[in-house]
């Protein structure tokens, strides 16, 4: 019985590695970044693979965000051709900043409305 676990854990284990290592992974090609005065667009490995393990290694944080408008706009785009557009947000005194994937925000923004829709209030749309 023992040894029927055994190999059943090692065929998942050995499946789930090959699944792994078989997906392609996603290269980020290129990323704009937008401010009220200039326009950034990174395209060197360098460049790429830093704002890559930001996104990956993002911290999430619990809790309602009040913030005024983004510093910048951010727009990455994939090897696959998909483009992901973000909110940055950087205190630069801190060096410190957060972002908003903006399909999030849409998403929070929709569940707004359809929350007071239900209640009868009303709700403004905020341009991003």
């Amino acid at each position: 019985m023992k040894r029927k676990i055994i190999y059943m854990i090692s065929l998942i284990l050995l499946v789930t590695i090959i699944i792994v290592m078989i997906l392609p992974k996603r290269e980020i090609v290129k990323v704009s970044l937008v401010s009220d005065t200039a326009t950034i667009t990174y395209t060197d490995a360098e460049s790429l693979q830093i704002i890559g393990d930001a996104i990956r290694t993002v911290k999430k944080v619990p809790g309602a965000v009040d913030v005024g408008p983004p510093s910048y706009r951010m727009t990455v785009t994939y090897d696959d051709s998909e483009a992901v557009q973000y909110s940055v947000y950087m205190d630069f005194e801190t060096q410190n900043g957060f972002l908003i994937k903006d399909s999030n925000s849409e998403r929070m923004l929709d569940l707004r409305k359809k929350e007071f829709g239900r209640t009868g209030g009303s709700v403004s749309e905020v341009k991003m």
